[in-house]
């Protein structure tokens, strides 16, 4: 089993392992911070702005439009200008966004800022990867990449159960700001502790140019296909929580704005605590069987398929603090798939692990900004029949589980055997032989 991580592209562990983490879980937790408290107050912005559910679904797709089609650009971007910088100016131009939206009068300004948001936020995970696989060995990638993915559940449950509380202190408009500021005292922070890049590492950018080869290499990668279907499958379910599960809460259980924000927090905490499992089980699992297909695939599907189940459980439970528990269970296992998928990408990326990964959460974004639409459209629909959105639930529900389950079946025919052929000349001078020949196999 070999390590396909590029020589130059690599750094031994140092004492700063820990701190570099920590940057990197900050970055994920204010993010998630920012983007998901829109999910708990989208009602209140819906009366006072006077929107349609239809266009509220389309104000909480509009994040994930600029943030799935700029997923290449900016993997692109954060390879060739390098992880400090990129992620300093993305925290920044973020944060901008979301301060700027105390001063919406409509739906057009809405979704302008949140698409500039999703803009913004397009690359920190490329750089997250980039950063693991510089900084850490390969049997902690699984880890790593579990601490950062259990952060963005961290910045998911503060901004879903703070936000209900900050809007009754400061209204909407009040809590965007507060919730703004993090972003500005992180990029600071980052900017003055994140290690410069090493000489070597910006040479491998430098000689590393996009041809029409590498595309089709990556059309050709049966592997990434399958992990971009889990990941478009995965990542729309998920949304469910940071866009109308609060709203389910109030109107199908018939709780307050507070009640269901707090409520609507649980799963995403129970959910940040996933990532840490998967993570060290994926990593333990390499270590005792020597297979990436049982400690990446067996793994992400098994606990998809047990989400599921533990979702329609929940759904079916009769006292809202029941079934709320259950669906928490259900996300737990469903963020411990999620570092399977990463780690996956870097053992198919080589030198092109950025452009892999972007691919990957390219896919994942366009179900995100996919299901939040489709619910909108639905409870829209709905809201126009005698019964109203009360019976809606039922269909969103189905479509919710539904997706899981497709998702675990996305994993079967995945399997590695050695990384992406990216069958492309060497550039003069490069120190990285790029062509396939003497790659070994990875099971």
């Amino acid at each position: 089993m070999s390590d396909p991580t590029p020589a130059s592209d690599r750094h031994p562990p140092s004492a700063s392992g820990g701190l570099i983490l920590a940057l990197l879980c900050g970055a994920a937790t204010v993010a998630y911070v920012q983007r998901q408290c829109l999910g708990t107050v989208e009602k209140p912005i819906r009366e006072e702005l006077g929107l349609s559910f239809a266009e509220m679904g389309s104000v909480q797709a509009s994040f994930f439009l600029t943030y799935a089609m700029l997923q290449i650009p900016a993997g692109w971007g954060a390879q060739r200008w390098g992880i400090r910088k990129s992620l300093l100016a993305m925290a920044i131009v973020w944060s901008l966004a979301c301060a700027l939206i105390p001063l919406v009068r409509g739906t057009s300004d809405l979704v302008t800022l949140r698409l500039l948001m999703g803009a913004a936020q397009a690359g920190i995970f490329t750089c997250t990867t980039l950063a693991v696989r510089r900084f850490f060995i390969p049997t902690r990638y699984g880890l790593a990449n579990g601490v950062i993915a259990g952060s963005m559940q961290v910045g998911g449950f503060l901004g879903a159960v703070l936000a209900g509380w900050v809007t009754g202190l400061l209204g909407w408009r009040g809590m965007f700001l507060f919730f703004a500021l993090p972003g500005f005292v992180w990029a600071a922070l980052f900017w003055n502790w994140f290690p410069r890049e090493s000489p070597e590492a910006s040479r491998e950018r430098d000689s590393a140019p996009i041809t029409a080869a590498t595309w089709w290499s990556l059309a050709c990668a049966w592997p990434l296909w399958c992990l971009s279907c889990q990941q478009f499958l995965r990542a729309g379910a998920q949304m469910f929580f940071g866009s109308w599960f609060a709203t389910y809460l109030q109107e199908a259980r018939g709780l307050d704005l507070t009640q269901a924000g707090f409520l609507n927090g649980i799963p995403i905490a129970v959910a940040s605590l996933g990532p840490l499992a998967g993570g060290w089980a994926a990593d333990r699992l390499l270590a005792w069987s020597g297979s990436r297909r049982v400690s990446r695939q067996c793994l992400a599907s098994g606990c998809l398929l047990l989400c599921a189940l533990l979702m329609f459980l929940g759904y079916r439970a009769t006292h809202p603090e029941g079934a709320v528990a259950l669906i928490g269970a259900g996300a737990f296992f469903a963020a411990a798939a999620g570092p399977a998928a990463y780690t996956s990408t870097m053992d198919l990326g080589g030198t092109r692990l950025a452009l892999v990964f972007a691919v990957m959460n390219m896919w994942g974004n366009v179900g995100a900004a996919a299901f939040p639409k489709l619910i909108g459209q639905m409870l829209g629909a709905a809201s126009q029949r005698a019964g109203g959105t009360s019976e809606a639930w039922d269909d969103v529900f189905a479509v919710f589980i539904t997706l899981y389950v497709l998702a675990a079946l996305a994993w079967l025919p995945f399997h590695i055997r050695r990384p992406i052929e990216f069958a492309e000349p060497v550039p003069p001078g490069s120190s990285v032989d790029r062509s396939v020949s003497g790659r070994p196999e990875v099971d």
